[in-house]
């Protein structure tokens, strides 16, 4: 039986190909997007989450209550909620195919309908690897009753 010429190269083609599919972000890039969430929160700047934030955010508070993208964003731009100190620190990165789970610990002083409370929590984010970057899909935090021992970042 004869092999046909174009055997070889189909079979080196569909061996390379996941190294030729387009690079995703790894475990460092996906611990920066979440810390660039906090500085965008932390600043107030609207268009740096939107681009962060994935359209179908799941965004779930240590109070218990959950949020879109949109609800979210309207909070930050009205001035209902304005962050005045957040202290992140990333504890651990799970890779997946295009995905990853970030989790840390935050201690966050924020300015809630006028009220200002200073808060500790531990969090985790789902992050998706989507148009060549990492976007958080979801979001969920536990309240602490002490503040977080946030190690300084290297």
């Amino acid at each position: 039986m004869r092999i046909p010429r174009l055997l070889p190269t189909l079979f080196a083609t569909l061996m390379l190909a996941p190294a030729l599919a387009a690079p995703r972000g790894d475990a460092t890039s996906a611990g920066a997007a979440i810390l660039a969430r906090f500085d965008a929160a932390l600043r107030g700047d609207v268009g740096a989450l939107d681009n962060l934030l994935a359209d179908d955010l799941d965004y779930c508070t240590f109070r218990g209550d959950c949020q879109t993208k949109a609800q979210y964003l309207g909070e930050v731009k009205s001035g209902r909620l304005k962050y005045v100190a957040i202290d992140p620190a990333v504890s651990k990165v799970k890779l997946f195919d295009d995905s990853a789970v970030v989790t840390g610990l935050a201690n966050v002083t924020a300015i809630r309908d006028g009220e200002e409370h200073t808060i500790h929590i531990s969090w985790a984010g789902v992050l998706a690897w989507r148009d060549d970057r990492w976007q958080m899909t979801t979001w969920t935090s536990t309240l602490l009753e002490r503040p977080a021992p946030i190690k300084p970042t290297k």
